[in-house]
């Protein structure tokens, strides 16, 4: 399962701290591990949000994913108000 990131993810990850980025990193490794194994969810938080997946990244961090053909498309990371300010735009 490869990774990859959209514009609008990359412009956001670039707002936050080197610690938050490294941890958005991580976590984003983990999902790609975990995806498909119910089980191991909890830890990451994942779950649905309206046609993508969100996982979280720290406290307070969420990140929104696509998956399409395997792989994992990184759409978006914020907040909690960021990210559905973002599905209420994007659909």
């Amino acid at each position: 399962m490869k990774i990859y990131q959209r514009p609008a993810f990359i412009r956001a990850l670039a707002k936050l701290s080197d610690p938050q980025q490294e941890l958005v990193r991580q976590r984003a490794r983990r999902a790609a591990e975990i995806l498909g194994h119910p089980h191991q969810h909890s830890g990451l938080g994942l779950r649905p949000f309206g046609r993508y997946k969100e996982f979280r990244a720290g406290l307070h961090l969420r990140c929104l994913f696509l998956l399409a053909d395997g792989d994992i498309h990184l759409v978006m990371v914020g907040t909690h108000d960021e990210i559905a300010a973002y599905v209420r735009n994007n659909g």
